[in-house]
């Protein structure tokens, strides 16, 4: 990218103070994929950044980029979409800043991907729109979906080892080393960790899942059960493939172990 002044559509993965009045945040672009830029004054801001730097804010975006700094610099923005109802639910926000973070965590700087864009957006626009409960399966679908588009899509349809296909009751195994699913006898023969446990039904689900385009996606009904083994499957894969887990994923985990723990204390 030469020197110069650019506009773009951008979706905000991060956000957080700096000194005393900057702000430093990660923009996913329309025009050039992930960017980290500087908001100078904006803490002082009362009308040219207030309530558009926010995480989950969709803006038009008018930033400066010079080669000898690694963060644009922040002129302007102007609010498109705030995503309101995201940020008032608990578990919409939860779902709305995992799918950010993933995108920021598996994508590189300067990339441009306008599917990656649309996506995000496209699925923020639907937790928007809809309950929180509908937060985890959406997540679900977001997760499979952009690893589909980033080129990581997990093998669903058989056994990466001997190609035989997924029955029901067959005893099939999700390995995130082996890239897939993995049948019990291959498990047993490579002396491999089973992995996770996957019903024949999950893994149509998720092959579904990536597999269609949004206007489909409501065909897809799964169960709690169903959700919850997707969650373990997704989960296990991403922290394989990134060599970490996500920090959002952390503190969920952490949060929902203190609401058990306090909600026992309140019904010892």
């Amino acid at each position: 990218m030469k020197k110069g002044l650019y506009n773009t559509g951008a979706l905000i993965l991060d956000s957080f103070d700096y000194g005393e009045s900057d702000r430093i945040i990660t923009f996913y672009t329309s025009g050039f994929g992930k960017l980290k830029g500087i908001a100078k004054g904006a803490r002082r801001s009362r009308r040219r950044f207030v309530g558009k730097l926010d995480i989950l804010t969709e803006i038009k975006l008018i930033f400066f980029h010079n080669e000898k700094s690694d963060l644009a610099r922040v002129e302007d923005a102007a609010l498109v979409d705030p995503f309101s109802r995201v940020k008032s639910d608990v578990a919409g926000f939860s779902g709305g800043c995992c799918m950010a973070e993933l995108v920021s965590e598996m994508t590189r700087e300067g990339q441009a991907s306008p599917q990656v864009y649309g996506l995000l957006r496209d699925f923020l626009k639907l937790l928007d729109s809809c309950a929180g409960a509908e937060a985890g399966a959406l997540t679900r679908f977001f997760e499979i979906k952009l690893l589909a588009l980033l080129g990581f899509m997990p093998h669903l349809t058989g056994c990466v080892v001997c190609k035989t296909d997924i029955r029901e009751g067959a005893g099939i195994f999700f390995v995130p080393d082996k890239g897939g699913a993995v049948c019990r006898p291959c498990c047993a023969a490579a002396g491999a960790a089973p992995g996770f446990s996957m019903s024949a039904g999950t893994a149509m689900f998720l092959s579904s899942a990536a597999r269609f385009d949004m206007g489909q996606l409501p065909r897809l009904k799964p169960g709690a059960a169903c959700l919850k083994e997707s969650e373990k499957i997704l989960d296990g894969f991403i922290k394989h493939q990134l060599g970490r887990e996500l920090k959002t994923k952390k503190f969920l985990a952490k949060m929902n172990a203190a609401a058990n723990i306090e909600s026992c204390i309140k019904s010892y």
